[in-house]
């Protein structure tokens, strides 16, 4: 069996982002279509219509967004890049975590512990909670 070929790795901007996040959770109205319309639905959606006519035409091109009808909405791979930046940066932000538990453990030795414990899975939240109420049951 063939393994399915890696991800690109592609640069966009942060508003191309949150762009390709808003259609992931579910589909917008093109840009080009009813100019009013959409626009109401993109900044009902906290985006600025302005941007998103300049970033959705990028995102097509990439192959990350398709045009359904009068909607965009996410292809495969842009579903595949959503999530792969979402897993990426929750890794980072969980190893900056454990930099802080290694760097000050010392001042607090239980948090630490607890922290420490349930981030390598050695612990539940259940336990490593009970751990530093003092539960010991």
């Amino acid at each position: 069996m063939q393994s399915p070929a890696p991800l690109p790795h592609v640069d966009i901007t942060d508003t191309q982002w949150r762009l390709l996040a808003q259609v992931v959770a579910a589909p917008l109205p093109r840009p080009e279509g009813n100019a009013g319309a959409a626009a109401e639905e993109v900044a009902a959606r906290g985006l600025d219509p302005d941007q998103v006519r300049a970033d959705w035409p990028v995102l097509l091109w990439l192959k990350f967004l398709a045009r359904q009808g009068e909607l965009l909405a996410v292809t495969d791979l842009g579903t595949a890049m959503h999530y792969r930046a979402l897993y990426e940066s929750s890794e980072q932000v969980l190893g900056e975590i454990a930099q802080l538990v290694e760097e000050y453990g010392a001042t607090a030795p239980e948090f630490a512990r607890a922290v420490g414990g349930l981030s390598r899975r050695a612990m539940s939240f259940a336990d490593a909670s009970a751990s530093l109420r003092g539960d010991t049951a």
